[in-house]
């Protein structure tokens, strides 16, 4: 179902899923586009619409305008950057919105999203951790700007999905774009994106890694690290996806630029299970915050 807000003057729109049997109340999971998509190409991608329907939680799709949300790294080529757009406002927007249409679990709302939405759900995790439980980025990294300002008033569960040869999201951080095209801004590395979280969730120790490998033949495999559970159960995990690349592990289906990321899906695991899974064993916000 397409909804229609205003936000800022702006005329905004996202897409919502309710299943025929949804649980009551319902979490909610808010699932981003990539940059240059729109909220059909996330249905598309994602296929959390299926799993929706049988796990019982509500999926939106929100949309950026012009297909770029405006994520914190600053890009004067984007309209969402350049004219500063409140994304965040937006967001916040779509989960009242959802919830004054259906009982939703306030306590239990996550967002996910892939590259440009996976940044986004990072500054979600920043500037909204009163409203987000949990989330997970996918081949998307943590702007500069926002790690300088890293200090999110709540404790957010956080699992990170990175593929260590995307050649658009380098996993070592610094410049975003086609190799010889790095002006989309830059990004921490994952591992020091990691170390945030994990002094921020309280996550003491060292983490339990495992190892999740299909095939050994093929060039994949993943490696799981799962931190130890903070206060209140507040949890980072990281799936490192060796030999993937920028897009969405489990599904064909990929964004544009295909000769560069389709040979590089991962096949040992669906990204919209494991976040889902995920999301599923994250505390509430409420408990998350105690």
């Amino acid at each position: 179902m397409e909804q229609q807000l205003t936000v800022d003057g702006h005329q905004r729109r996202y897409l919502l899923h309710v299943p025929a049997m949804v649980k009551d109340p319902a979490p909610l999971v808010i699932a981003m586009h990539g940059g240059g998509g729109k909220a059909t190409t996330m249905v598309r991608l994602s296929r959390f619409n299926a799993l929706a329907d049988q796990e019982g939680f509500i999926v939106g799709y929100p949309e950026a305008l012009d297909g770029y949300w405006n994520d914190g790294r600053g890009v004067e080529a984007m309209r969402s950057h350049r004219e500063s757009i409140n994304d965040v406002k937006f967001l916040r927007a779509v989960v009242d919105d959802v919830a004054a249409k259906h009982q939703i679990d306030s306590t239990r709302v996550f967002a996910t999203g892939i590259s440009n939405g996976g940044f986004m759900s990072h500054r979600l995790a920043v500037e909204a951790s009163d409203m987000v439980a949990s989330i997970a980025p996918v081949v998307g990294g943590l702007a500069q700007p926002l790690a300088k300002r890293f200090a999110p008033k709540y404790p957010v569960s956080i699992l990170i999905v990175q593929g260590d040869a995307d050649p658009i999201v380098p996993i070592g951080g610094g410049g975003i774009g086609l190799p010889g095209d790095k002006k989309r801004g830059e990004i921490l590395p994952t591992t020091e994106t990691l170390a945030l979280y994990v002094k921020r969730n309280g996550n003491v120790g060292e983490p339990t890694k495992t190892t999740l490998d299909k095939d050994p033949n093929d060039k994949f495999s993943v490696e799981i690290a799962k931190y130890p559970d903070g206060p209140g159960g507040v949890k980072t995990q990281y799936y490192l996806v060796h030999g993937g690349g920028h897009n969405w592990p489990g599904q064909a289906a990929q964004l544009r630029n295909v000769n560069v990321t389709e040979s590089k899906v991962s096949p040992d695991f669906s990204a919209t299970d494991v976040i889902w899974e995920f999301f599923k064993s994250c505390p509430a916000r409420e408990a998350a915050t105690e």
